[in-house]
């Protein structure tokens, strides 16, 4: 490298760094963003990628990436840290979940009247509810004519035999429980269907619109008030530990169906079909960033990270070897050399002869 070559370095190098010296990237990065806005005003969304390419992005990085385990580690380790967290212990659901909130949620149940009698139907005609209100209606008749004395009393002799006490009854009447049981089950089944229809119809009328907006009130009376940490004290760091090994768990099969698969495919194709013939700026504008919002966020997330590495010397040595590349090229070199320069200079006094022989 020559002389004159490594001054233009030098002086090139000056001159970048000086752009990021006493906070002038800030205008740099201001007059950047400003410059991507306006060419994004005449730029779509389809001239710049596909859908094609943000389908291959999400299978490559959502659903085949494998999830780090010291990803899975430290979120263990962040949920233990909010489970005891002191600002539990100050801190009350009403500070967090605000009143209106909560009436607006409220207010959507109690219109949601034919999505309320569907999952009540659902719920009372499911098999387990079936079986679950078959054995209380067998325990209950079943207690109520042993223990009653209703046998007792209709039956002469049985009463003197209870007298003995309840073991001897049972060791007596084993086969008339037995009998009893039968009747009381065949009653049971063959009711069933009726007994379900004005469960549903109980349930129905139990939860119209004024007992769900009292209920809510007295369920917000009694949880407003309390302290996050005693619904923390339930659940202790391994069972958070367990409920994020079954999230991850579920996540690393689910992103491998064909549901997701179909799902995202779905949304990224509706989304270039809405958005594909629209210039970036308004798709920009559509969903909220502004300008002065990139500028800002930028500015503030760059900020320190060039601070320290003007400071430590690492960006002129990444200017250097961006700069070196084109300065210690042959290209650079024969610019400055003699043999080009005296080319240079013989240029316009040969036009002069070949001009002058023309003339004559």
């Amino acid at each position: 490298m020559n002389d004159l070559i490594h001054q233009f370095l030098e002086a090139h190098i000056a001159h970048e760094l000086n752009r990021f010296k006493d906070g002038s990237y800030k205008q740099t990065i201001e007059e950047e963003v400003s410059a991507i806005f306006e060419w994004i005003k005449k730029i779509k969304l389809k001239d710049v990628m596909t859908a094609r390419q943000i389908l291959g992005i999400i299978k490559r990085n959502v659903v085949e990436l494998p999830v780090a385990g010291g990803l899975t580690e430290l979120t263990g380790e962040m949920s233990q840290k909010v489970l005891a967290s002191r600002h539990n212990k100050k801190t009350a659901l009403e500070d967090i979940f605000a009143r209106k909130q909560y009436d607006e949620i409220v207010d959507k149940v109690v219109s949601l009247k034919k999505t309320r009698k569907d999952l009540i139907k659902r719920f009372v005609t499911s098999p387990v509810y079936s079986r679950q209100i078959s054995e209380v209606l067998f325990t209950g008749i079943k207690e109520y004519m042993l223990e009653e004395n209703i046998i007792a009393k209709k039956v002469p002799g049985i009463s003197s035999l209870i007298k003995v006490g309840k073991f001897a009854v049972n060791k007596t009447m084993h086969s008339l429980e037995i009998a009893i049981e039968d009747k009381v089950k065949s009653y049971i089944e063959s009711n069933l269907d009726n007994t379900i229809k004005r469960s549903e119809r109980s349930l129905n009328e139990y939860f119209n619109k004024t007992r769900i907006i009292d209920t809510s009130e007295e369920v917000w009376e009694s949880i407003a008030k309390t302290k996050l940490n005693e619904y923390f004290s339930a659940i202790d760091g391994n069972d958070m530990e367990d409920f994020i090994i079954i999230g991850y768990d579920f996540w690393l099969h689910f992103r491998k169906t064909p549901y997701f698969k179909g799902i995202y495919t779905e949304l990224v194709k509706y989304f270039f079909k809405k958005y594909g013939d629209r210039e970036l700026d308004v798709i920009l504008e559509d969903v909220g960033v502004t300008r002065k919002m990139v500028i800002c966020e930028l500015t503030e997330i760059i900020a320190p990270g060039i601070e320290k590495a003007l400071s430590i010397g690492y960006l002129e040595e990444r200017i250097r070897a961006r700069l070196e590349s084109f300065y210690l090229s042959k290209e650079a070199a024969s610019l400055t050399s003699p043999k080009k320069n005296s080319q240079k200079k013989s240029t316009p006094q040969k036009a002069k002869k070949q001009k002058k022989s023309k003339s004559k």
